[in-house]
């Protein structure tokens, strides 16, 4: 970029134009916050439209960046070719030196825009990580798990990754529950005391399907590995709907007189309860 084309770069930002720049920035972010604020509030009325809500956001923000920055450098600037081919050269140098892994990420970004694998509010594993997609920025997507943490994803990782949905933009999701128990339990009434507990639980969806199946483990001895399959209402209900039908098949159990503490004895080894295999065995 020789000295007259810097020079003419250097007039294009005048107080005046820094000034307009400034106030279209902050314009934008005032409505941006303003609309984020109605999507909160909408959901916070209107629960069971809180994934198709907030999936708005992310589009109406990409949205008007773009028409700010556009209309910013055509309309304010409005800088000659001159300006316009140097600048571009020398950004597009800079960034191909210094920001790789930042372009990575951005291209990653705009290509999960065009063919998206999930959406916000989908309940997603990626790597060892899962939880709720909270935002789809260009370069990052931030997850929030169970334990109350927020889980930041570079873009470029999670397309080298398998991704697993639970819920696909649904607000219900199937979720599974795992209990070992003893043996001498009739099968049968093991099965039809599941699903009557998940049934009666105030966090399963009943319009789809409840299965429960039995399989044997053992572990030093041989346990029933109990498998409850039910969709929960809400995705960020998840674990209190594990919780809430567990404590019933449990409390069940023991009202039929099914269900005693001193079978698991054996299972343990001092003060930690032997590990079961992670998948059953037939």
């Amino acid at each position: 970029m020789d000295n007259n084309v810097f020079q003419q770069f250097v007039d294009l930002f005048s107080y005046t134009t820094l000034l307009s720049i400034t106030a279209i920035l902050a314009s934008t972010w005032v409505v941006l916050y303003g609309i984020r604020w109605i999507i909160d509030t909408l959901v916070n009325y209107n629960p069971k439209y809180r994934i198709q809500l907030a999936q708005t956001y992310p589009v109406i923000r990409i949205g008007l960046w773009l028409i700010a920055i556009m209309y910013i450098v055509i309309g304010i600037i409005q800088p000659p070719e001159s300006i316009i081919y140097a600048s571009l050269g020398s950004l597009g140098l800079a960034l191909g030196l210094a920001s790789q892994d930042a372009i990575r990420n951005l291209v990653a970004g705009i290509m999960m825009a065009v063919s998206p694998r999930f959406k916000i509010g989908d309940m997603i594993k990626v790597g060892e990580h899962y939880g709720e997609v909270m935002s789809l920025d260009l370069s990052t997507t931030k997850l929030h798990t169970f334990d109350d943490n927020v889980i930041t994803v570079p873009n470029a990782d999670i397309l080298k990754m398998p991704i697993s949905n639970a819920n696909n933009g649904e607000l219900n999701e199937m979720v599974a529950i795992e209990l070992h128990l003893p043996v001498s339990i009739p099968v049968a009434q093991l099965k039809s005391l599941a699903l009557n507990a998940a049934k009666c639980s105030h966090y399963v969806y009943l319009k789809k399907p409840i299965s429960a199946t039995v399989f044997p483990v053992f572990a030093r001895d041989f346990y029933y590995h109990l498998t409850v399959k039910a969709y929960v209402l809400d995705v960020r209900l998840e674990k209190a709907m594990a919780t809430d039908v567990s404590e019933r098949i449990i409390e069940a159990l023991r009202q039929e007189g099914l269900f005693d503490n001193s079978v698991f004895a054996s299972a343990y080894t001092g003060e930690n309860p032997l590990e079961l295999p992670s998948t059953p065995t037939t």
